[in-house]
């Protein structure tokens, strides 16, 4: 089999998991990390949102909340802002070259994993570095050596700032540099730095199974965008190898997506109201708020380099005044979650609305029942892609559809649907929908939907669609259509599922079809998950959130490697990414 180019726990309305999208934040706790290095802690939690404030968990210890406090400071931008002014007057008091660089560990707090390092030299010199590994003791495995490049430190410059990632946790780290001249000669030079123990409770090193292919995994670092635990969170990252390189500490909720501008920062969410940047030297510069909205699973730049976030009215039944026990009775008092997409100007952090799907479908809107929890979860987006020019693709978790919409700043349309003509039947929206070619089962309760256009897509109109289906037809939205319809070998009974797919799909615009290219048969995972493709090679990571299990792929459909993760409930999305 050949692969070619190319959240989730909603509202109860996913079936019959006994845990909704709703109790689950209300249990989660956030991570945990002090802020710094000598003489840069002691940052207090004052000018936080009140929505951060709030995620913090009754059940945590008084240490557990104090690290929390800390941690809703790191992500305030005036607090980093003093943080760095306090690391250039130290370096400027000081002569710091290769041979004895200026060091400090994690002193924006936004990687336990890390240090901070800066030094000038009297030539221009490109550098790199290296993590020393450790050898096999007791019961710690073999840790092998760790190398990068720092962003903008392949051009030979004079003057060097940067952050070393992929420390070793609770040990001494011994990094050596390696300078190069214009003329190729390069020297090296060493220090050392001590990497705390882990703030939180994950795994220092996963369980690795080697697969059948001999194709060499893609490169990167393994994101773990969050497992709602009930203690401290955190985005996690671990190398080929299964060797945590990171430890990022958020809010609260999850890191749903990186984003990377491309200034060698990254953006993410860090709470249910709330997105931050972190440049390459891991000093927070910006921080928005969403406003009256809450974000959730997914969000994307737009042209202008603007965010496009999935969003639900923030505060839900506390700000529209709804008595959720009432809501479940009374349609007019439904709370509607999960069908907005709202926009934040990078530049001003304004927040507007950009759609409503009760817009675009009423009447399925209308028709469809309140969940147990009294919210109405009808359409539950759980991906948005930028297509450019207007244009976006959405996955609808709840109608197990595909969505692709245009002109979502002016008139917003819907151009195609990918989802069953038998769900959609009597709703109007029959001739948008993409037919099938071919025989097989429909995509159901899908995520993690990913756009890969081809060199020609502009002129052909045909592109290719990768996703996750999870293979698991249910919604307590429409509880009188019957999943089955999708096809027979969809999951309609949660306990009886045995396997999910990463598929990729090629879609035709031109004559509105669309065909299955290829599939993996994956562990199954009824919720959240992920699929992306990686590297050079057309290999496929697909991340089964619920068996707690992501796997990379070669393009014939082999394992490379397979790794386990300990969770207590699930691992939301797993991508890998150059950092």
């Amino acid at each position: 089999m050949e692969l070619f180019d190319g959240d989730d726990m909603g509202s109860s309305s996913e079936g019959g998991w006994p845990l909704t999208r709703r109790a689950a934040l209300a249990g989660t706790a956030v991570g945990a990390l002090a802020l710094a290095s000598a003489g840069l802690a002691g940052c207090s939690a004052a000018g936080a949102d009140a929505n951060d404030i709030s995620n913090a968990d009754d059940g945590l210890t008084d240490e557990q909340k104090k690290v929390h406090n800390q941690i809703i400071a790191t992500y305030n931008v005036e607090k980093q802002a003093a943080i760095k002014e306090q690391l250039d007057a130290e370096y400027a008091a000081g002569g710091y070259d290769e041979t004895a660089p200026f060091i400090k560990a994690d002193p924006f707090g936004t990687d336990t994993l890390s240090c901070y390092v800066r030094f000038a030299t009297a030539d221009p010199v490109a550098v790199t570095y290296e993590v020393a590994g450790r050898k096999k003791f007791a019961d710690s495995p073999k840790v092998d050596v760790f190398s990068r490049t720092p962003h903008g430190d392949d051009t030979p410059a004079t003057e060097h700032e940067f952050k070393v990632i992929g420390l070793i946790p609770n040990h001494k780290n011994t990094v050596t540099l390696t300078c190069t001249a214009q003329d190729g000669a390069s020297r090296t030079s060493t220090f050392t730095v001590e990497a705390p123990a882990l703030k939180g409770e994950e795994e220092k090193h996963l369980a690795v199974t080697a697969g059948e292919s001999n194709t060499p995994l893609a490169d990167g670092l393994f994101t773990i965008l969050g497992n709602d635990s009930s203690k401290l969170d955190f985005m996690y990252l671990y190398d080929n190898d299964g060797q945590i390189r990171g430890e990022v500490p958020i809010i609260g909720y999850r890191s749903h997506r990186l984003l990377f501008p491309g200034d060698g920062s990254m953006i993410m969410s860090v709470s249910t109201t709330k997105l931050a940047q972190i440049n390459a030297i891991g000093q927070v510069v910006n921080a928005w708020s969403t406003g009256d909205y809450e974000l959730h699973h997914d969000y994307a730049f737009d042209d202008d380099g603007n965010l496009l976030v999935l969003a639900s009215h923030a505060g839900s039944e506390a700000d529209l005044d709804v008595d959720r026990a009432a809501a479940k009775k009374d349609k007019g008092e439904r709370v509607n979650v999960e069908d907005l997409i709202i926009k934040i100007d990078i530049a001003t952090g304004v927040v507007s609305l950009v759609v409503d799907l009760g817009d675009i479908f009423p009447d399925l809107k209308a028709s469809a029942k309140v969940a147990s929890d009294g919210d109405l979860d009808w359409i539950h987006i759980n991906t948005i892609q930028w297509l450019g020019g207007g244009a976006v693709l959405l996955s609808s978790r709840e109608t197990s559809t595909v969505i692709k919409l245009t002109d979502i700043y002016g008139t917003p349309t819907v151009d195609w649907l990918m989802g069953s003509p038998d769900f959609w039947a009597g709703s109007g929206f029959e001739d948008k929908l993409l037919q099938a070619q071919g025989d097989f089962s429909l995509n159901a309760g899908q995520h993690s939907v990913t756009y890969l256009p081809s060199s020609d897509t502009a002129t052909t109109g045909r592109y290719q669609v990768l996703l996750y289906d999870n293979n698991f037809g249910a919604a307590e939205s429409y509880p009188k259509f019957d999943w089955g319809q999708l096809g027979a070998g969809v999951v309609t009974d949660y306990s009886r599922g045995t396997h999910s797919f990463g598929r990729i799909f090629t879609v035709d615009e031109v004559a509105c079809t669309y065909e299955l290219e290829d599939q993996i048969a994956v562990p199954f995972s009824g919720y959240v998950s992920s699929a992306q493709r990686v590297g050079n090679s057309n290999s496929m990571l697909v991340a089964s959130g619920m068996a707690k299990t992501f796997i990379e792929y070669d393009r014939y459909g082999l394992p490379i490697a397979t790794y386990e993760m300990e969770a207590e409930k699930y691992i939301y999305r797993v991508y890998k990414c150059d950092l």
